[in-house]
């Protein structure tokens, strides 16, 4: 069983880096099924708008759900190709 933790509270790069480093305190809420996790990561690279980062700060976000996720960076990659894909394909109809 994969769990995801969400972080709210983390809304910017700096606290995701203050995250990574250790210093940033940090409420958990954990998400159990694949579907929960899944939907959280997507939720997280619309939070932090990951098409627009910089790839420095893409590679903090990718680092950070790492982390929360326990999922391995192909799975993470997978997921952020799935997302890109989709949205690109809202953009065209819209």
């Amino acid at each position: 069983m994969k769990t995801l933790m969400t972080l709210d509270a983390l809304t910017t790069m700096v606290h995701l880096e203050e995250f990574l480093a250790g210093t940033q305190p940090v409420a958990f809420s954990v998400l159990s099924t694949k579907g929960e996790c899944y939907q959280g990561i997507q939720t997280s690279f619309r939070t932090f708008e990951y098409l627009t980062l910089s790839k420095p700060h893409k590679g903090i976000v990718i680092r950070c759900l790492l982390k929360i996720s326990g999922y391995s960076r192909q799975q993470l990659k997978a997921r952020q190709h799935l997302f890109t894909t989709i949205h690109a394909r809202t953009q065209s109809l819209g």
